[in-house]
């Protein structure tokens, strides 16, 4: 099962930080993968929240249906998806807080069925998920460091 790991700072509180990111109708503005959530409420889910995304990675598109399995804010936030082919992906959010704002974990797990995908994810889809990682945490540190600055 691949694992992802990105750490970035956000020049924002914890607080803040987690409001926006746990909004998963908001992961389209900052994350490319994302074509968006069902429903489209702008509100941080909380443990229990089931929501749909549709997304595009690696070249697939795919129908991901998640549930919130743990909602501790501002610190962590964590959810479950599963796939109509058996595929899952694991989801968490971590924030700390540091001298000038929050140092955001994110970690991405995932297992991926059938057998021709998982081949195709370890020849280059688990190197395009990472490039599409760190161009989305630099998009997320962009958009708090221009919330920072308008403050």
């Amino acid at each position: 099962m691949p694992i992802h790991i990105s750490h970035t700072p956000l020049a924002a509180t914890p607080q803040h930080a987690y409001d926006y990111l746990t909004m998963p109708s908001c992961w389209h503005e900052w994350h490319a993968a994302s074509l968006g959530a069902i429903p489209d409420a702008r509100v941080s889910l909380p443990a229990g929240a089931t929501f749909e995304e549709n997304i595009r990675t690696a070249g697939f598109r795919r129908r991901l249906h998640w549930r919130v399995i743990d909602a501790q804010r501002p610190q962590r936030w964590e959810a479950a998806a599963t796939m109509d082919d058996g595929s899952r992906v694991r989801l968490r959010y971590d924030f700390v807080a540091d001298g000038s704002g929050t140092v955001f974990t994110r970690t991405l797990d995932y297992a991926v069925h059938p057998r021709w995908l998982r081949a195709v994810d370890a020849l280059f889809g688990r190197f395009r998920i990472r490039r599409e990682s760190a161009v989305a945490l630099a998009a997320l540190q962009r958009r708090f460091a221009g919330d920072a600055q308008a403050r």
